[in-house]
């Protein structure tokens, strides 16, 4: 993420207290859009390096073995 660490804590808190202005509340759509592509990221990683090769019975919902037997998350 680009930007001061504590920033995005600075923009949430004035959104909270109701005095975030136009263009800091642009910019925290911005911090918040890549925080949020970031854990996209993230979990498709995870998700597809999960047991290589599957486990059979894993309780992780989207690992390849639950692919492979239907048990896999819809969501």
């Amino acid at each position: 993420m680009t930007g001061q660490p504590d920033e995005l804590d600075h923009l949430l808190d004035r959104m909270l207290r109701g005095v975030l202005l136009p263009d800091e509340a642009t910019r925290l759509r911005e911090l918040v859009g890549h925080l949020v592509a970031a854990q996209c990221t993230d979990q498709l990683a995870v998700c597809n390096a999960h047991h290589l090769p599957p486990v059979a019975g894993c309780p992780y919902p989207r690992c390849r073995a639950a692919r492979a037997t239907g048990r896999a998350a819809t969501a």
